[in-house]
């Protein structure tokens, strides 16, 4: 068993997020992009791509790095501009313990 954690871009590899779901994170942003990660003394503030709070929604456990990357393609975000949205979410929040990236078993 690796200790390694899947690429994040790997099409099958499946995001989920920890303690909160998409679309509170999605309303959480601030105009500026930011969100604050955590309570009271604890709270962090992150810095996060625009597009970010469109992709939030998005991570529900099920859907995969390949199925986030068409729907936003659908709304006018091309592969690589969300190569760049995605790695930073996850350089961002994974750290966290807020996003983690997995691979199906089978």
């Amino acid at each position: 068993m690796s200790s390694v954690a899947p690429d994040c871009m790997n099409p099958k590899a499946v995001p989920q997020l920890h303690g909160v779901d998409g679309i509170r994170l999605a309303m959480a942003m601030t105009d500026t992009h930011q969100l604050s990660v955590g309570e009271g003394s604890e709270a962090v503030i992150v810095q996060l791509p625009p597009q970010a709070r469109g992709v939030f929604p998005l991570i529900d456990g099920r859907n995969t790095v390949a199925d986030l990357a068409a729907r936003l393609e659908v709304r006018g975000v091309d592969a690589a501009q969300f190569e760049g949205v995605w790695r930073a979410m996850v350089a961002t929040l994974a750290p966290l313990g807020l996003l983690s990236v997995s691979l199906p078993l089978s």
